[in-house]
């Protein structure tokens, strides 16, 4: 509608009943609120928006960066297999058999355990994956990219074996030796299993929910220095306590456990053992399948039993 019949729409109303006059207001406000649309629309047909060369694409080429997102895998890590990976792609060409820098081609020392620490399981399969780049996408690190070369679950357990040069896994020795004291301590919210369905979670009274240890979203992004932290000095509001400096009094009467510095990296080593697997990817894959079935057959033989 132009403004010439707008004005006509206001010079007619002084002559109009309270109704209709009413209703001539309404006509009215919605005339003045569409009129900055229409102007918009008639200025876009009119003329052209005319863009910087930086901008001349609708889409920001930083937006297909997204693409640089982590496959996460369908079973734990091998390191054994990890270990495969290693030697097929030739990396101690570089990092050495033992993940010491080779003069001239290497500067990180994988075996540092200082700087495995500080490392996220997802960022290391990232920069093995894609390379190392700034926020533009332009490479800023000679390291070759295995994108092309290796499936997701490779570059995983590749992942987990160069961490394995600084932090060597649990034997079954320490993590039998410590599953009493997690049975004790931690599996009442975490679950036996690390799932954070532990008995306090059975009525879903806890807020927010324990840590799911087996989920690999968020444990690969952790850093051991950071799983240390939580478990040494808790996480405040979450429930989560803390144990550094505290005494084991649970698990075994005859045997005092001390939650010091260095029993605490054990436990972070025992949650890791969650997501991580010191077998090959067959021989898991194999134990899995028979936990799941022992604890189908445990359950089956519950329910039979309940319902006699």
């Amino acid at each position: 509608m132009s403004l010439s019949k707008l004005k006509l729409v206001f010079s007619n109303q002084k002559s109009l009943s309270p109704a209709s006059s009413l209703r001539v207001d309404l006509k009215a406000s919605l005339l003045l609120a569409m009129i900055p649309v229409v102007v918009g629309l008639t200025a876009c047909n009119d003329s052209q928006v005319t863009l910087s060369s930086a901008d001349d694409g609708l889409v920001s080429p930083k937006v297909t960066l997204g693409d640089k997102e982590p496959i996460w895998p369908n079973d734990d890590p091998s390191i054994p297999d990890g270990k495969g990976v290693y030697a097929a792609q030739n990396c101690a060409s570089c990092h050495g058999l033992d993940g010491k820098p080779v003069a001239g081609k290497a500067t990180v020392d994988l075996s540092s355990k200082d700087w495995g620490r500080k490392q996220k399981p997802v960022e290391q399969y990232d920069f093995i994956t894609f390379g190392k780049a700034d926020s533009d996408g332009k490479e800023v690190s000679d390291h070759p990219a295995v994108r092309s070369k290796l499936r997701p679950p490779e570059i995983w357990n590749l992942v987990f074996y160069v961490r394995s040069l600084s932090t060597p896994p649990l034997t079954d020795g320490e993590i039998n030796e410590i599953s009493p004291v997690f049975g004790a301590n931690c599996v009442v919210c975490h679950g036996a299993k690390g799932y954070g369905n532990g008995p306090l979670m059975k009525g879903n009274v806890l807020e927010p929910a324990p840590a799911n240890f087996q989920s690999f979203p968020r444990f690969y992004d952790r850093t051991d220095e950071v799983l240390w932290d939580h478990i040494a000095n808790g996480i405040k509001w979450e429930g989560m306590p803390n144990f550094l400096g505290k005494v084991d009094k649970k698990s075994d009467k005859t045997k005092v456990t001390t939650f010091d510095e260095a029993y605490i990296w054990k436990l972070v080593g025992y949650v890791r053992h969650f997501h991580e697997s010191n077998l090959t990817e067959v021989d898991t894959k194999a134990l899995h399948a028979k936990e799941e079935k022992e604890e189908k057959e445990a359950k089956d033989h519950k329910e039979g039993a309940e319902s006699k």
